[in-house]
């Protein structure tokens, strides 16, 4: 059982609250979009017109649904292509406390102006900026807690995966209770708030071992041409199964809130508590993986082919309950429990080569550009939302469920070189 250092325990809880400000409000803003802003034709949002315009030039006239995953993907794709310059950022002069202090900031902003409809989209700039500041600082000063220990490096990704769910299952299940109850701007306004919690929590780390980690650290094949190409096929397949992976948060809860029997006992379930069911899972998984010894037993590479494969298996079944047309609530629960099993094999693992790999100096950069698999993944899940009005439900299902097939080739591929690239480390 790995002992986590009290400085671990305030980086994770400081993600765990960014993880609720920033999940509670994804799992709302498509449905937010839908039933709230583009059921209005909401003249007085900033910009928004003209961003329709933009992207019906490209695709043609857009649903409702069609044009909320375009923002939702935008805005998701975009919260993560700013990680690589956050990171540097916080690798050089401005520093890593002051650039997670700064991103902290931004993001209650966000939740703040989401409060006023008129301010959506500068929100949604606030947004971005902030967790391009915040997360890949974050990741890169876990990563130095274990630079000498490549096993205990996994398992505290591992417990780090866990710390920031209960995030992502707080944030949409007291957002989307708070949304459904008291209306969209308390929830909004909840989330900034717990952001602000976060960055409490984050302020005491200067209290524990120092904000800058000193111990030296070995670079791993620094200068060994294929260990890198291993890591980048490492980063392209966690692109691809994230690319799957990432839809739970948008037309997934659409598709639930039009298809899924949601009344039980009485109690109509708020489509957003399934992004809370997403994040309950990852917890259990990742308690079952590292109960099981996953994380001794299986090398990086076998946790990046399984969980591919288990990504392949979710979306697989999914087509197959739209085909028959399943309405129990069984069925997403059954999906999702499926998907963060393999969330919770292949993050860890790529995240831990990743850092294992870092040059000294360039570990928030490094992270960021690990990170980038969330700007490709959304922009992929928005731009396949177009497709959602398009053809039959469970062919777009199989869609992503073959996207994941892409990731598990390539592991099953590569995995025995990984394997001896990890050993020789």
């Amino acid at each position: 059982m790995i002992r986590l250092p009290d400085r671990f325990i305030y980086l994770a809880g400081t993600e765990l609250w960014e993880r609720f400000a920033l999940h509670g409000i994804k799992s709302l803003l498509t449905l937010y979009l839908v039933h709230q802003i583009l059921d209005r034709s909401a003249p007085d949002v900033w910009g928004l017109a003209k961003l329709r315009d933009g992207l019906e030039g490209l695709w043609g006239p857009l649903s409702a649904s069609a044009f909320a995953s375009q923002i939702y993907g935008f805005y998701a794709a975009l919260t993560y292509l700013v990680l690589p310059l956050g990171g540097a950022i916080g690798d050089g002069r401005l520093g890593r406390r002051a650039a997670v202090i700064l991103g902290a900031c931004c993001i209650a902003l966000g939740g703040a102006c989401l409060t006023d409809q008129a301010l959506l989209l500068p929100a949604l700039i606030a947004l971005i900026l902030g967790s391009g500041l915040l997360k890949a600082n974050l990741a890169a000063q876990v990563g130095e807690l274990f630079q000498t220990d490549d096993t205990r490096r996994g398992k505290a990704f591992a417990a780090y995966l866990a710390f920031l769910n209960i995030g992502v299952v707080l944030g949409p299940l007291v957002c989307g209770w708070l949304a459904q109850s008291c209306g969209w701007r308390y929830a909004f306004a909840v989330a900034g708030l717990g952001m602000m919690l976060g960055l409490a929590t984050y302020l005491r780390v200067s209290g524990t071992t120092g904000t800058e980690p000193t111990r030296e650290r070995t670079d791993i094949a620094s200068g060994d041409v294929p260990s890198l190409t291993y890591v980048a096929l490492v980063i392209f397949i966690v692109v691809l199964c994230f690319c799957a992976y990432e839809q739970v948060t948008n037309l997934f809860l659409v598709w639930i809130s039009n298809n899924i029997r949601l009344d039980v006992g009485g109690f109509h379930v708020p489509p957003a508590w399934f992004a809370a069911a997403d994040g309950v899972f990852t917890i259990a998984m990742v308690m079952v993986t590292t109960r099981m010894g996953c994380f001794t037993r299986w090398s990086e590479a076998d946790r990046l082919a399984l969980g591919s494969l288990a990504l392949v298996c979710g979306y697989g079944g999914l087509s197959i309950a739209t085909w028959l047309e399943l309405s129990s609530i069984a069925v997403p629960l059954a999906v999702l429990a499926v998907l963060d099993l393999g969330i919770v094999l292949v993050w860890p693992a790529g995240l831990a080569i990743v850092t294992a790999a870092a040059p000294k100096g360039r570990a928030g950069a490094t992270v960021g550009i690990f990170y980038l698999h969330g700007f490709f993944a959304n922009l992929v899940v928005g731009t396949m939302g177009v497709f959602y009005d398009r053809m039959a439900i469970p062919l777009f299902w199989a869609l992503h469920a073959g996207i994941a097939v892409i990731g598990l080739m390539l592991a099953l591929l590569i995995c025995v070189p990984i394997k001896r690239s990890v050993q020789a480390r």
